[in-house]
């Protein structure tokens, strides 16, 4: 059934926060349709200029994106009439013209972000980035502190972590009452209140059970490329069913089973050292010391945990 309807709610980030497993979850609710696409990024690319990008990645991420209100439409069609519409696109955190376009299209809707520690969170994008294989050059952890690297440029990076420089501008332009941000250690240590709790923010039945067992898009460095090339996310094996067989593809894709087994082997096949304690105190105390204090005012909670 197509539709011309709009989200209802948005889940604007932070990225390597938990985000993909919240997108997965709340698709298991039976009064939530999830865009069919996570991340399409329309808010933030619809008006933005290509050109203020100087790496090759964040030009091919932005193309790829949806960037044209036809085909954003298009996300949500086959949604019954009595589900809510959601979607998440970590950009809307990090790009500061989201906010506007949110207002713009869909002013009434509700705003969910779960941020993590913005160090922990750069030293996870970093092996997200060490998963793909897609390291940009002259990218190594140690250059985070040279302001003049692509840790600073690319806003996916040591820019997104300033939450209270990019969650400022969505205080001041939507009802505080439409506004959910959570922890991500609240996240992971009790997901299933988490859950429950977003379910009662968008007024539908909080007590709907989900399979919040899967952990979705998990970081790290491939142990095993044997095993990877099998069943990572662009394993031959996948690429082969989403380009020949996309019907086959959609059904595992949206069946619990299936992600339980995927993701379960994926992850066992993924190794993250643990961040090394003084580096994690450098970053907070050289790069985002002044932010995590404004936050903590902003959302009127104790973040002395993240100093």
């Amino acid at each position: 059934m197509s539709t011309k309807r709009l989200p209802d709610f948005v889940i604007i980030g932070a990225g390597k926060s938990g985000t993909t497993s919240l997108n997965e979850y709340l698709k298991e609710h039976p009064k939530i349709f999830m865009a069919t696409r996570k991340e399409p990024n329309f808010f933030a690319f619809e008006t933005l200029d290509p050109s203020i990008y100087d790496e090759e990645k964040s030009r091919e991420y932005y193309f790829n994106s949806v960037l044209k209100i036809e085909d954003y439409y298009k996300l949500f069609e086959g949604a019954k009439e009595d589900q809510l519409l959601g979607e998440v696109s970590n950009t809307y955190i990090s790009h500061a013209q989201a906010w506007e376009r949110i207002k713009h299209y869909v002013p009434n809707a509700k705003l969910i972000a779960i941020l993590r520690h913005p160090a922990e969170r750069l030293y996870s994008r970093y092996f997200h980035l060490v998963r793909e294989n897609e390291i940009p050059e002259g990218g190594a952890m140690e250059e985070v502190f040279n302001r003049d690297s692509v840790w600073w440029r690319r806003p996916d990076l040591v820019n997104e972590g300033f939450y209270y420089d990019k969650l400022k501008p969505y205080f001041e332009n939507f009802p505080k009452e439409h506004i959910k941000i959570f922890l991500y250690e609240e996240f992971i240590g009790d997901t299933d209140r988490v859950l429950r709790d977003t379910f009662e923010f968008l007024g539908i039945d909080p007590n709907v059970k989900v399979a919040t067992d899967i952990i979705y898009n998990k970081s790290g460095e491939v142990k095993n490329k044997s095993v990877d090339a099998l069943v990572g996310q662009n394993s031959g094996p996948i690429l082969f069913l989403k380009k020949f067989l996309p019907g086959l593809h959609r059904y595992l894709k949206e069946s619990v089973w299936a992600n339980r087994v995927l993701n379960n082997l994926r992850n066992k096949n993924l190794d993250k050292p643990g961040m090394d304690p003084d580096f994690r105190k450098r970053i907070t105390q050289e790069i985002y010391q002044e932010d995590i204090e404004q936050l903590e005012k902003l959302l009127e909670r104790d973040m002395s945990a993240w100093l």
